[in-house]
């Protein structure tokens, strides 16, 4: 007669598995809180090495931050007054031309009616940009919580800028000893590679925004400088990012005359020719390109969590995955004696 198997659970086994369903739950139900936390992470691995500069020059680091953090609000805040009115500008007219464009390109017609409401929305921020008056009362209730957001990253980036190893020093205070080693070799090939990526994709987007503004300028399609922007911005999106910046230009290109449409296109494949074949490989190394796959999968996965804070994190959501995964990878063969 064959005996039963008795499976037995102890009390701790099962107070583990509690203990991991309220993580699981909580870091859903805070996932707004970690995304700040990362998002402050990633800003202040960009900002380090300015600031380590200005301290081993003799500069005090509290003093260097709020050096680094004054350079970085007032290119901000130049930008907010002169250069987004003239965007928004811009978009307002092509969100109320657009329902023509479409027409011209494909027949298809738009009624006034559906791009009403965001044409009236660019025509308030643009009012508020300029007049920075009037009634704000209801913006502010708004978009209360995103102000709070970027209040929230902008402090948490600030002090972790302010202390030197500011979320190494975090992850050792929080982290149990089992934790500490494993997540420390991990955040350390993590923080390496951001650093490149930040840095390298900030000059990608600076360049490729310049030359597709001055561009389009030159073969007089409207809008050069909102093109030229969202170029720039698009370049943090991988893979999608430059397909959709070249297929907006095409777009407003194609509606003016189906030649300035193909000069457009060529215009578009020659800077991306130009952009992987010269200035990826001499100014992006190996080490930190992420598989395009797992970049999507990333990009899903932020725009469904996050909106669109969550896809401009895809990247740095990938790459920490990807440095995850190859740190557990090379465990498991080291302990297979293969290395």
């Amino acid at each position: 007669m064959s005996e039963k198997t008795r499976i037995e659970i102890s009390w701790s086994t099962l107070w583990q598995l509690l203990v991991f369903l309220i993580l699981i739950i909580l870091f859903f139900s805070a996932r707004a809180v970690w995304g700040i936390l990362f998002a402050a992470v990633v800003i202040s691995l960009g900002l380090d090495p300015v600031v380590s500069f200005l301290e081993r020059r003799g500069v005090h680091r509290l003093l260097g931050t709020i050096v680094v953090f004054a350079l970085a609000i007032g290119v901000l805040s130049t930008a907010l007054f002169f250069l987004v009115p003239t965007l928004i500008r811009e978009a307002g007219v092509f969100v109320n031309e657009f329902s023509g464009i479409i027409s011209r390109i494909f027949g298809i017609r738009i009624p006034s009616s559906a791009i009403e409401g965001l044409s009236q929305n660019l025509d308030r921020v643009l009012d508020a940009i300029t007049t920075l008056g009037g009634n704000i009362t209801g913006t502010i209730s708004g978009v209360f919580h995103n102000i709070v957001y970027v209040l929230a990253t902008f402090v948490i980036t600030f002090y972790f800028s302010v202390e030197r190893n500011g979320p190494e020093r975090l992850m050792r205070a929080l982290l149990p000893d089992p934790y500490e080693k494993p997540v420390l070799a991990i955040f350390s090939r993590f923080e390496e590679k951001i650093r490149r990526w930040l840095f390298t994709q900030a000059g990608l987007g600076l360049v490729v925004g310049t030359v597709v503004a001055l561009g389009m300028w030159i073969l007089g399609v409207p809008y050069a400088l909102t093109l030229g922007f969202v170029a720039a911005i698009f370049e943090l999106v991988p893979v999608v990012g430059p397909v959709l910046s070249g297929v907006s230009a095409f777009l407003i290109g194609v509606s003016q005359s189906p030649l300035t449409g193909l000069y457009v296109a060529i215009f578009f494949v020659i800077v991306q020719q130009l952009e992987n074949n010269l200035l990826v490989p001499f100014v992006v190394s190996k080490s930190i390109r992420v598989h395009p796959v797992m970049v999507l999968i990333a990009l899903l996965a932020g725009a469904e969590i996050a909106g669109v804070g969550g896809v401009i994190l895809a990247v740095p959501i990938a790459l920490l995955v990807q440095e995850t995964l190859s740190y557990f990878a090379a465990q498991k063969t080291a302990r297979r004696g293969l290395v």
